[in-house]
């Protein structure tokens, strides 16, 4: 289960990255960013849910967050894009890509984290 559901989301990952690739902001490419911080929300989503439930070591929790999330969100990817932008001196860019890809993705933990306590709350 967890080697499907990181095949899934290593397809979806390349997928989705080269699509929102192709309206880059200057030398920054979005598509990391994008999948990262969805990453981070689903994480934060699936985990509370699973919490709630009582249900973090089941096997449909394992696949979804060891083997979806771990291969659907790129920290390498992002970390090489940071010292790429930092090697062609485009320090302000790789700045705004640390900041973006951990504050975002630090805030969307606790979105994800949030929505699943409102649905539980109101369903």
């Amino acid at each position: 289960m967890i080697g499907l559901g990181g095949a899934i989301g290593a397809m979806m990952r390349v997928s989705l990255t080269a699509a929102i690739n192709l309206a880059p902001i200057g030398p920054w490419k979005l598509g990391t960013l994008a999948v990262n911080i969805i990453g981070c929300f689903l994480f934060g989503l699936i985990w509370a849910r699973a919490d709630m439930k009582m249900q973090l070591e089941a096997p449909a929790t394992l696949a979804l967050l060891g083997g979806f999330i771990g291969a659907f969100t790129t920290f390498s990817t992002f970390a090489f894009q940071t010292a790429e932008l930092s090697r062609q001196s485009d320090y302000i860019w790789a700045a705004v890509n640390l900041i973006a890809h951990n504050g975002l993705g630090i805030a969307m933990v606790f979105a994800g984290i949030a929505v699943a306590k409102g649905v539980t709350q109101v369903g």
